[in-house]
């Protein structure tokens, strides 16, 4: 990012949160950069040559599966176009076809030229402008392929991103034992991404993301790039033109939702490549380099994370977070009836240096986020303050479901209450019976049951209740706008 894009993202930040937010955005930011020793790597010649080889001996042996790449053009610049389409004739992995829907007033030159020299390569020349869902969607109408991803017309692709979707699937296939494509479970596929710079060529901020995490999607398009998805699932669900700017995001949270929101077990439909597959330009103009240039698009993500919410019967609010692109859903006040499939919530707790000392848990026992003060964000996907689901989360300061209130009291050895100080959001019960409650575990001095027991110990309980959760068929959630301090 330029000095001058910095500037002023800073300053738009300040307007929209306060100096004093704005001044520990911009600390953490520093400290980011200074950590950030990213390079990416490409792929060495013998590398290459040795995924050509299993290429054309899997082409030889027959049942490829076929990648539609769908690119929607818009007076795109000659050299961006000539680099994109060059990265997708670079695959290692051969059986593609790219489609070029180009709603440029005037036909594109070097792609015509490109179609010319390859077949693969389908070049349309739209007869309007529709936007880019409109026109990304004319572009879908004529894909063949098992899978289609979406490539943006200024970024590139890795050599091997193809041959790494390629590899996931045919695990699957043979995993299930089956022999067409289209019966393949994996309905989305998703890889880690980067940055590229235009103006000095070098590669930043790596995004490396989680396995799936249904409620860190509805918190911000992780998902991005490089994804491909299920045919017939694209070709179904489309892009929705109201939500332009964000029409991705919406898709995935669609695609998405569908398999895991109610069913927890369903997510392996979705799979992760942790690996850079994608490497995203950034340049004056693009989102990527300045958010701020793209306001329009965080406005209609959070329409569409609101849509989902009502599409399901949720009863909640989505709203923008600090940051242009990340969201919550505030909840009405019977959180476990809105969400079934949530068994447990966890907060965030503060010692009193104001830093996290408990919440969530990774399936080690270490504590994610250790030692963040207050009022960072914990990192440039600002993860540390979104709702997600996760591993385990901390006993001292948790909601539960009914059902499983005597699970917890079991393992814990002490009596439950809901530890969110009053907070209505995740209270099944009535708020004066909740009350009570409290006011009888004070009295009885329950809520020092956790003051003796050593950290470690408080994460292993936090554990291996939260294994009991998840057995019973629950997702675990974080939440750490809900926070207590010790």
């Amino acid at each position: 990012m330029s000095i001058k894009n910095a500037v002023s993202k800073t300053i738009a930040y300040a307007k929209r949160n306060g100096v004093r937010a704005a001044f520990f955005a911009a600390m953490e930011r520093v400290g980011d950069n200074r950590r950030d020793n990213y390079k990416f790597v490409p792929l060495s010649d013998a590398v290459i040559a040795e995924q050509k080889k299993e290429y054309k001996l899997l082409a030889e042996a027959g049942n490829l599966v076929q990648f539609s790449i769908v690119v929607p053009l818009y007076n795109t610049p000659e050299k961006y176009l000539r680099e994109m389409i060059e990265s997708v004739v670079a695959q290692t992995y051969g059986n593609w076809e790219l489609i070029l829907a180009d709603a440029s007033g005037t036909p594109l030159d070097v792609a015509k030229e490109f179609a010319a020299e390859d077949p693969r390569i389908r070049y349309y020349h739209l007869d309007s402008n529709d936007g880019i869902s409109e026109n990304t969607n004319r572009g879908l109408e004529k894909a063949k392929g098992d899978y289609v991803g979406l490539l943006d017309h200024d970024d590139l692709l890795t050599p091997d991103a193809l041959y790494e979707m390629d590899r996931v699937i045919r695990k699957s296939m043979k995993t299930n034992k089956l022999a067409r494509y289209s019966a393949c479970p994996l309905r989305l596929i998703y890889s880690d991404e980067d940055k590229f710079d235009d103006a000095s060529g070098r590669y930043y901020e790596h995004h490396e993301k989680p396995s799936f995490n249904m409620d860190y999607l509805m918190s911000n398009n992780y998902i991005c790039h490089f994804t491909v998805m299920r045919a017939d699932v694209i070709k179904r669900l489309k892009l929705r033109k109201e939500y332009d700017g964000a029409q991705d995001y919406d898709l995935f949270l669609r695609a998405c939702a569908e398999a895991a929101l109610n069913m927890p077990q369903a997510s392996s439909q979705i799979a992760h490549i942790s690996k850079v597959l994608y490497h995203w330009r950034c340049h004056d103009a693009s989102t990527a380099a300045n958010p701020a240039s793209k306001n329009y698009a965080y406005d209609a993500g959070r329409r569409a994370l609101q849509d989902l919410a009502d599409s399901y019967d949720i009863k909640a609010t989505a709203v923008q977070l600090k940051h242009v692109g990340f969201y919550r859903l505030d909840y009405d006040r019977d959180f476990f009836y809105e969400r079934e499939d949530v068994g447990c919530v966890g907060g965030k707790i503060l010692n009193k240096r104001d830093r996290i000392c408990g919440g969530m848990y990774r399936k080690d026992g270490t504590l994610a986020y250790a030692g963040l003060p207050e009022g960072y964000s914990g990192g440039l996907q600002h993860r540390a303050v979104l709702q997600q689901d996760a591993y385990a989360v901390d006993i001292r300061c948790i909601a539960v479901r009914d059902e499983l209130v005597p699970i917890y009291e079991e393992i814990t050895g002490t009596k439950y209450y809901n530890s969110f100080d009053g907070s209505r959001k995740y209270v099944v019960t009535t708020f004066e019976e909740t009350e009570q409650a409290i006011i009888d575990a004070l009295e009885g001095g329950l809520t020092d049951n956790f003051a003796g027991r050593s950290v470690e110990e408080i994460a292993s309980l936090s554990i291996r209740f939260a294994e009991e959760v998840r057995k019973r068929g629950y997702r675990i959630m974080w939440d750490p706008q809900v926070t207590k301090r010790i």
